[in-house]
């Protein structure tokens, strides 16, 4: 049975998931794993912290807290101190000790992976039109002039494109074939914008970044 750990709602449809599975979805993805509402380039913004059913989770489940909760203050006294926990003999005592070592590190991860977003909230303009000189034009988007996180990647710009150009025009292309670009130059997928801004565009005016299918 799944436990809902660290419960987070989507703003935009009010659906409610765990932050780790959240947060892995969207490291793919750019919509609800439920509705499939598109979030835009950035979902990560666009879910919270909801307490309040986290606590009732927790009410109707208290088990699963409070087993969690032991786990993890327990491994972290023994990181702390610098000391290893003894062996357990029984295969049963080493595979609930794996398990709750695996929780901890796992919710660390996403831990750090939300700070890392929260600390993101800066936001820059720009505009995102079709190559002029690609050989295969694709059609441009109906609001090419967007408001982002400076931690918005590439990657996740062409799983946008993919998404709105299917809306606007019912054109269907895959990420992997689209190419998103700056000044010319074709950019990495795991490049964030504040890295494009700063290295490639290199400009106090607004961000200026073109797509093309790849030949």
């Amino acid at each position: 049975m799944g436990y809902l750990r660290d419960a987070m709602t989507v703003t935009e449809c009010l659906h409610t998931f765990c932050k780790p599975c959240i947060m892995q979805h969207f490291s793919e993805y750019l919509t609800c794993p439920t509705c499939e509402k598109d979030l835009g380039p950035a979902p990560h913004e666009k879910v919270r912290t909801d307490r309040a059913m986290q606590n009732i989770v927790d009410k109707v489940f208290p088990h699963f807290a409070k087993e969690e909760s032991v786990g993890e203050k327990s491994i972290q006294r023994e990181a702390e101190a610098g000391t290893k926990a003894r062996e357990e003999t029984s295969a049963e005592s080493e595979a609930k000790r794996r398990k709750v070592a695996s929780k901890v590190a796992m919710k660390k991860k996403m831990q750090q992976t939300q700070k890392n977003s929260e600390g993101g909230n800066k936001k820059l303009c720009l505009s995102l039109f079709p190559q002029e000189e690609s050989t295969k034009p694709l059609p441009k988007l109906l609001k090419p002039y967007l408001r982002s996180s400076v931690e918005a990647t590439v990657k996740q710009y062409k799983n946008y494109l993919c998404s709105k150009l299917k809306q606007d025009h019912n054109y269907e292309v895959a990420a992997v074939d689209i190419e998103i670009l700056c000044r010319g130059a074709p950019l990495k997928n795991d490049l964030s914008l504040k890295t494009v801004w700063s290295d490639c565009w290199n400009s106090t005016s607004d961000l200026e970044l073109t797509y093309l299918l790849k030949t």
